[in-house]
Formats: structure tokens, C-alpha cells, sequence
């Protein structure tokens, strides 16, 4: 499935269409009428997954360039690929988001709005970076907000790298406090062990994890173990960005009873009653 891709021009949103050539190569196209000339020209990317997509932002914005000349041009990134290969992490690998970043700062955008990177990397590597927090989306829905604002749930930071974000969370919330758990993860094989509860009481209560990311889920199944051996009610899950390459099911089949998820990689077309959805318009538009 490739990346949904939408194109504004001075507040009116413009048609276009893509596919894939027999070969494999892709293809876009504008179909809608452009103007000589344009103030604000306002890209949104969602679910980008490959190079083939890159592909198509980058021949969109070149397509629009070539009959239009645009004032101040905005990229909305809901999803930023590559963002987990932040740094060399073993001999022989790649700096994959400092990668990717080359390629996108080539298309010159006067900002580029990324929602809730994986790490502090994307804005040193991606030119006019604006990091729209991971409380942004969170506090968008209704449900999490007054649920967290009423402490009928407690926030948890599955690890140690959550916590500069999920302090952010509690502080937008209104949370009075929040647990803390811990893993160690083997970079070289991705293997997860050692989880534990280090911080917070979660005896009788339903606990909400926040993280940015969910792609397998081993690390919120395990963290859902330990919270429930510690006495927790219930354990929901929030992920700005939900993967789930192994389906939601195997999550929600194995310890987590409800999702929070937004649409900036999850289809918006997900049904399932234990999954909200978060619309990335209303992020964006916020």
C-alpha cells in the first residue's frame, strides 16, 4: 500500500493520482488545474514506507515547481520513516534517518512538520525541522484526556527513553504521577529481556503505556506482564504511530485490552471496538 499523499494550494486542496508502472517504477500525477502563482502550497505525507514513496512526494513537489511558482512551501510528515536507524549502532550498519534526511532536505521546504519523531535526531538531520510533540496527538482524544485529567488512568513509560516525553504527557494531562518501567534490548539482534517494574504503584489500577512507536508490540506485551504480575486492573496502550506489522490482534490477544492510536501510519479504515483511532487532521489542524 503506498503512502497517502495530499496536496493544498492556498487552502484548496488539488487532485492528484499515482500508480505503479509495469516495470515497478511509480508514477504521479496532478490532475487538478494549477495556478501560475501560489502563497502557500501545503503537503501532507502519511504511511510513508519506502523509497517509492519518496518518490512520489518528490515528483509531486516537482510537478507543482514546474507550473507554479510557490512562495513558502510546508511539508506535513505524519510519519517519519527510518526514524528508529537514529545513530551507527553496530559495525556495518547505516545512519538510515540521516539518509533519508539528505534526500528530503533536497526538496527544499520552507518547514517540515514531523509528528513525535522517534528521537531528537530528526530534527538535527531534517532542514527547518518543527517537532509536533507526542501530547499533541494524545490529548486529542477526548477519552485519554479526561480519562488522565479524572486519574482513572495511570500513565506508564515502557522504558527509560520514554521518560523525557511521558513528563510532557503528565504535565499536558494534568497526571499526578506516573510508573516507570524498564527493558534491555540486544541492538544487534533486537532480542527484548529484563523487563521490570522500577517506579510507581499500579496495585488496583488501569494503566494507560505511551510510547511513539508500536511495530511487533513484544515490547508492550511483556511491559503488559509485568504491570498485571504488579496488580494492575487493566493495561492500555497509546503509540502515536501504530505499525502493528503483526496485526493489532496479537497485542489485544496478548495483554493489552485497549489502542490509542493516530492515522499517521495505521489505516484510518481499522475497525475494531478496542481501537480509537485519532485523526492526524485534527493534530495537524491543532
Amino acid at each position: 500500500m503506498a503512502s497517502r499523499i495530499e496536496l493544498v494550494i492556498d487552502n484548496e486542496q488539488v487532485e492528484i493520482s499515482h500508480g505503479v508502472f509495469p516495470d515497478g517504477a511509480v508514477w504521479l500525477k496532478v490532475a487538478g488545474k494549477l495556478p501560475s502563482f501560489a502563497l502557500h502550497m501545503r503537503v501532507r505525507v502519511a504511511a510513508m514506507r519506502d523509497m517509492n514513496d519518496f518518490m512520489l512526494l518528490a515528483q509531486l513537489v516537482d510537478a507543482v515547481r514546474h507550473v507554479t511558482d510557490i512562495a513558502v512551501s510546508h511539508l506535513e510528515l505524519a510519519w517519519l520513516p527510518w526514524a528508529r536507524q537514529d545513530r551507527h549502532m553496530v559495525a556495518g550498519d547505516s545512519f538510515a534517518l540521516k539518509v533519508f534526511a539528505d534526500q528530503l532536505n533536497t526538496l527544499n521546504f520552507d518547514k517540515v512538520y514531523i509528528l513525535d519523531p522517534h528521537s531528537d535526531a530528526a530534527a538535527a538531520a531534517i532542514k527547518n525541522c518543527v517537532v509536533i510533540a507526542q501530547e499533541s496527538g494524545l490529548m486529542q482524544s477526548e477519552t485519554l484526556r479526561r480519562a488522565i485529567g479524572k486519574s482513572e488512568l495511570m500513565l506508564v513509560a515502557p522504558d527509560a527513553g520514554a521518560l523525557k516525553k511521558i513528563h510532557s504527557v503528565a504535565k499536558a494531562s494534568g497526571a499526578q504521577s506516573y510508573a516507570i518501567l524498564t527493558k534491555e534490548r540486544d541492538v544487534a539482534t533486537g532480542n527484548l529481556t529484563g523487563f521490570a517494574l522500577v517506579a510507581g504503584d499500579v496495585a488496583g489500577k488501569d494503566v494507560l503505556i505511551v510510547d511513539d512507536l508500536c511495530d511487533a508490540g513484544g515490547t508492550f506485551i511483556g511491559s503488559a506482564q509485568v504491570l498485571r504480575d504488579a496488580g494492575a486492573r487493566s493495561v492500555s496502550l497509546y503509540v502515536t504511530h501504530g505499525v502493528f506489522s503483526k496485526g493489532v490482534e496479537h497485542l489485544l490477544n496478548n495483554g493489552i485490552d485497549a489502542i490509542y492510536t493516530t492515522t499517521s501510519f495505521t489505516s484510518p479504515e481499522l475497525a475494531d471496538p478496542r481501537v480509537e483511532l485519532i485523526d492526524i487532521n485534527t493534530i495537524f489542524r491543532a
